[in-house]
């Protein structure tokens, strides 16, 4: 077989042998026992052979011209990393002892004696096939528990990137995987959840046989179909309305959350940041101060009364406020700041 005929078989083996007979009774040998084999006169052919093909096993006699098996050996050993897990098998004669202790040192797999015993050639071969398919089958294993590990350490982190995220939002988000496996939930919605609305044994579930269909129905859309789900309303024992939304998410995302359910209290008092209403608005913190104090309900007169200035002072600052942030009405303002804070809102616990 010359260079050019060289293919992918499953097990390919390359004979590296001076004396010509002898290299094609073994070459005949192990194409009948079903061996592709590749053919060289002696350790240089062989380098230029292993330049384009990686075999299985590499079978090689001792005393060649121009380069032999030991200095082939050495140079695969030092220069070919990626032929390590090559089983490098020795042709020499039985009594030569020192040549064998010599083959060990330089990294030598194995030896068999001329003349040779074709049985124990097929056998040696076999056995060290068996033993780097055991190797390789190991190394493939564990490479594959190391990308799962890298993958799982990639999808962790997107996860914690979108959780802390959702945290400054002022509403509930939960995220789900393919499966429909609850991954993550932000404060805001385990706030919300426990009371009308429970995630258990990997369904959701809620008062309301029907409420449970639709949360399941509209899961179920979004990670199977990628579709967007209209808001389910969901009455709560002794508070308002519950608006559930579900989103799906872009396949394949860095998270690994497939879906993501949006949870918002109808009735609860918006959580509106100083601090964040004054830099969304360029205000000045009494201007900020009045800002959310309008965007909370309270009337004019109350926030003069608990900021100790006149209904003239309060007026002036509204002005202000009003010209910053582009409206002429009362109503207005408070819309804006409103949607401000659902979109970049400070969480509870950042409030002020």
């Amino acid at each position: 077989m010359t260079r050019s005929d060289i293919t992918q078989p499953q097990h390919l083996i390359l004979c590296v042998e001076d004396e010509r007979n002898l290299r094609a009774n073994i070459v005949e040998e192990l194409e009948d026992a079903g061996y592709a084999v590749l053919e060289a006169d002696d350790g240089q052919s062989a380098l230029e052979i292993l330049a384009e093909a990686q075999p299985d096993l590499i079978l090689c006699d001792i005393t060649m011209p121009r380069m032999g098996g030991f200095e082939l050996l050495r140079s695969l050993r030092t220069m070919r990393p990626d032929l390590a897990d090559v089983p490098f098998v020795f042709l020499t004669a039985l009594s030569d002892r020192l040549a064998v202790i010599e083959g060990r040192t330089a990294g030598a797999d194995d030896y068999l004696p001329k003349p040779v015993d074709f049985d124990l050639l097929l056998a040696t071969i076999r056995s060290r096939m068996q033993q780097v398919s055991r190797i390789r089958s190991n190394l493939t294993a564990a490479a594959e528990h190391r990308r799962q590990a890298e993958v799982q350490g990639v999808l962790q982190k997107g996860l914690d990137a979108m959780a802390t995220t959702f945290d400054h939002l002022a509403l509930g988000v939960a995220l789900f995987d393919a499966n429909k496996v609850l991954l993550r939930q932000n404060r805001q919605a385990s706030a919300l959840f426990g009371d009308c609305i429970t995630y258990s044994n990997g369904r959701l579930a809620a008062r309301s046989v029907a409420h449970s269909n639709q949360l399941r129905q509209a899961l179920d859309a979004a990670v199977n179909e990628g579709r967007n789900s209209d808001p389910i309303m969901i009455g709560q024992e002794h508070r308002h309305l519950l608006l559930v939304q579900f989103i799906a998410l872009e396949r394949g995302a860095t998270s690994g959350a497939s879906a993501a359910m949006f949870l918002i209290d109808s009735g609860a008092p918006p959580h509106v940041s100083e601090a964040q209403t004054a830099r969304l608005f360029a205000l000045t913190p009494t201007e900020a101060r009045v800002a959310t104090a309008i965007a909370k309900g309270l009337r004019t007169d109350e926030i003069a009364g608990d900021m100790g200035v006149t209904g003239t002072t309060l007026a002036f600052h509204m002005r202000n406020i009003f010209r910053k942030v582009g409206v002429t009405r009362q109503q207005d303002l408070m819309a804006v700041i409103l949607r401000s804070a659902l979109i970049s809102g400070a969480t509870p616990a950042a409030a002020s």
